[in-house]
């Protein structure tokens, strides 16, 4: 059962397909018309067109071969779907609906218990050799192949390197969103839902391999075989990073967390230390996921060999919250080398701080601000180096200088920066596409440095044991 033929079908088939442009089997069609390559078909026994598709009756009634199903029907009816895609020899489907494990017979109009419901479909589609992602999942996106979810707005994502996998399809949004706003590319976004036969274990193998992926991001309420996670994760950990933002620090999550995705939340100080020992890089927030999958990614190549940080910064105020940040983190504040501080007195003016955090204030001469970026980049007692540049239309550092720097010197540079959205976006996409990652706050940029050193720690122990 390989997840690739999931993953980049030719033909895909929309079971409970709608003409109502309000429900999720409309929105699944157009997710698809708008951006898939392959032979598309619907399946509605009460219309006959839905998005100048001709719908079919039944899935049976569809002359080509289908490869992957999304179903979005009640889940009264999901079972008969499923086994007339077996008898036609779909490979996998995608179950939007809801109703199934995450719901008690209490609480669903239906005379079968929703645990149940699923076993009997997992028991279905292990029979018929069939991969299913969800039941009660937004879906799933390649992209720059197939978005196969519910969201037609994913098929502006670009195209990158970063993978998100979750339980929860509003937190894929929230990544997914994140990465559209920042111009930041992903590879695939995937809601697991319900989690019928494809488990995190089974999509971390399936990303070890994947070529287009080389930083993994998971959102993790619960699981059932924490065991094979973790055994999945110490593997994958060793080729790609991967980041877990694991909830359930407080007992009120649990009964949240089994009536969403029908998961017991389990102890979170265990999930973490197992991720740990495993080499999973762990975050608090989705803001912190997305930040530290960014820097992962950007920075595999030159990972700093020690906590030693230097800062230059256009004010005092984000210097200094970039000073506590990392040091708050267990960074250091290099200490320059006699050489370093000479260049640096000689470089700039008289009342400008020349020592670590160096104060850049009111020097708007681009030259000059990248020589002392060179200068103490090149110091070799600094392991990396963290920039604050506030925008304005008056100056901005050219981007492709500072990638320059960078690559010259092999260690990670961090941009903060505060700007309008739509100013200074090109230049922002420019320094990432150049492994230079940016961030909105000073805040946001120390933490995902925090966590690059912490990950760079962890692959040095890893290699020496």
């Amino acid at each position: 059962m390989d997840l690739d033929e999931v993953f980049n079908p030719s033909s895909v088939v929309v079971v409970g397909a709608s003409s109502d442009e309000r429900k999720m089997g409309y929105q699944c069609v157009k997710s698809l018309v708008e951006a898939f390559d392959g032979e598309i078909y619907v399946v509605n026994p009460r219309v006959r067109r839905i998005l100048g598709i001709d719908a079919y009756k039944s899935v049976k009634q569809i002359p080509g071969s289908v490869d992957l199903a999304i179903i979005v029907v009640p889940s009264s009816v999901v079972l008969p779907v499923v086994q007339e895609c077996a008898e036609k020899g779909v490979k996998g489907a995608v179950i939007i609906t809801g109703g199934f494990k995450e719901a008690s017979a209490a609480e669903r109009d239906a005379s079968m218990d929703g645990e149940l419901l699923q076993e009997r479909l997992a028991a279905l589609a292990e029979d018929a050799g069939m991969k299913i992602i969800g039941p009660n999942t937004f879906g799933f996106v390649n992209v720059g192949v197939i978005n196969a979810s519910f969201s037609p707005v994913f098929n502006g994502l670009r195209k990158g390197r970063i993978a998100m996998v979750g339980q929860s399809g509003g937190v894929c949004h929230i990544f997914a969103y994140m990465a559209m706003n920042e111009g930041i590319g992903l590879s695939k976004v995937v809601g697991l839902g319900n989690r019928c036969n494809v488990e995190f274990c089974d999509i971390l193998e399936y990303l070890e391999e994947d070529d287009e992926t080389d930083t993994i991001a998971m959102h993790i309420e619960g699981i059932d075989e924490p065991r094979k996670l973790m055994d999945a994760a110490r593997r994958v950990a060793k080729r790609k990073p991967v980041v877990a933002y694991k909830v359930g620090r407080t007992r009120a999550v649990e009964r949240a967390a089994l009536s969403h995705t029908g998961s017991m939340a389990g102890e979170y100080k265990l999930y973490d230390a197992a991720f740990r020992q495993s080499g999973v890089v762990t975050v608090n927030s989705c803001e912190e996921l997305f930040d530290a999958a960014k820097i992962l990614s950007l920075c595999q190549d030159c990972l700093p060999k020690g906590r030693r940080v230097a800062i230059i910064s256009t004010q005092a105020g984000p210097g200094i919250i970039l000073t506590d940040e990392c040091v708050s983190g267990g960074l250091q504040l290099a200490r320059f080398s006699e050489e370093t501080e000479k260049k640096l007195k000689r470089l700039l003016p008289p009342l400008t701080i020349r020592e670590n955090p160096v104060d850049m204030a009111f020097i708007r001469d681009a030259a000059l601000w990248l020589e002392v970026v060179r200068t103490v980049s090149a110091d070799d007692g600094v392991d990396a180096l963290i920039i604050f540049n506030l925008y304005h239309p008056s100056f901005l550092l050219p981007p492709e200088e500072i990638v320059d720097a960078r690559r010259s010197y092999g260690k990670p540079l961090i941009m903060c920066t505060s700007f309008p959205h739509e100013l200074m976006l090109k230049e922002k996409i420019k320094l990432e596409e150049g492994g230079v990652p940016v961030y909105g706050t000073p805040e946001r940029g120390a933490k995902a440095l925090v966590t690059l050193m912490r990950y760079a720690e962890m692959k040095r122990r890893t290699k020496g044991g």
